[in-house]
């Protein structure tokens, strides 16, 4: 039953987190960052402010981000309080470590006046949070730990390549938009040519080498989930991601075309996040199939990726 309440208040969490990341995303577009001015974690010298304009926006930013750190403590007191198995226990005290860093960079964001580097870490800090929130989500009913006797690693390092490339991916995206490069190229082409020459126009082509580096991957490990006849679960995962590049990529598009339109750019890091959630998930998804259960007999992968 307990393990049950933490499965729930890790599910919950994780909607609340995704929605916050989302908002965090309007926040930024909408200029809002600094509706509270330069102080933390007042508002304009207030508890409460006056809720108007972006005052109001950057303020609802932070009660979401409050209720959030009070879920995490919830879920992190519920797991000790159920005598959580070793990796649980310590995912849980991950999860409450990037919680306080996460705090802090939010702090660090307002004092220093929205610098692109640390609001692009505060991000990726925020999609580190939302795995641990992931992992514990899909392990949460697991009541023991479980030997392992061996294991096939390889797809599993597969899917860790994939996740840090979609982070670099989403870090370079952050930055992007923080420092305005956002239209330092048109949607194909950079000053007339497919050459980049500026700065800008380099860190813009570096994001879209990088995504597209993270598609060609999602693509032949879909492909290579049909063909090798991958559990079905791993397959519907991997063809939900590759669907999700596609879109991301006409997103990409529009995006730039409607010269970073509020809703565009949003809807953009939206479908990002769970793109990078869909991945994670499938990380975890491979690695609970790789589990050996009894010495001496087959092994899941060997089932199901051999």
């Amino acid at each position: 039953m307990c393990a049950l309440k933490v499965k729930r208040l890790a599910f919950l969490t994780i909607v609340l987190t995704y929605f916050l990341i989302v908002f965090g995303g309007y926040v930024a577009s909408s200029e809002s960052g600094m509706g509270c001015g330069p102080e933390w974690p007042l508002c304009n010298g207030l508890v409460i402010p006056i809720l108007e304009g972006d005052t109001l926006i950057e303020f609802a930013h932070r009660v979401i981000g409050a209720a959030l750190g009070i879920m995490t403590a919830m879920l992190y007191f519920s797991i000790q309080k159920s005598n959580p198995v070793r990796e649980l226990d310590k995912v849980s005290k991950v999860l409450m470590v990037l919680l306080i860093i996460q705090i802090l960079l939010g702090a660090a964001v307002v004092w220093m006046d929205l610098p692109a580097v640390v609001v692009s870490v505060h991000l990726i800090v925020a999609m580190l949070f939302l795995a641990a929130l992931i992992w514990i989500w899909r392990n949460a009913d697991e009541q023991r730990s479980l030997a392992v006797f061996g294991k096939d690693n390889s797809l599993q390092n597969k899917f860790n390549g994939l996740l840090i490339v979609t982070l670099l991916t989403l870090f370079l995206g952050a930055y992007i938009k923080h420092e305005s490069f956002g239209l330092s190229c048109g949607w194909l082409e950079c000053a007339n040519g497919f050459m980049p020459v500026s700065i800008p126009a380099m860190v813009q082509t570096g994001h879209r080498i990088l995504a597209g580096v993270v598609a060609f991957y999602i693509f032949i490990l879909t492909y290579l989930s049909f063909k090798n006849k991958w559990e079905a679960g791993l397959q519907n995962r991997l063809m939900a991601a590759s669907l999700l590049v596609l879109i991301q990529i006409i997103i990409g598009i529009l995006t730039i075309i409607s010269y970073i339109e509020i809703s565009w750019a949003v809807i953009h890091l939206a479908f990002g996040t769970v793109l990078f959630a869909i991945v994670f998930e499938a990380g975890v998804f491979v690695s609970r199939l790789s589990r050996v259960i009894t010495p001496g007999k087959i092994t899941r992968n060997q089932k199901y990726f051999g």
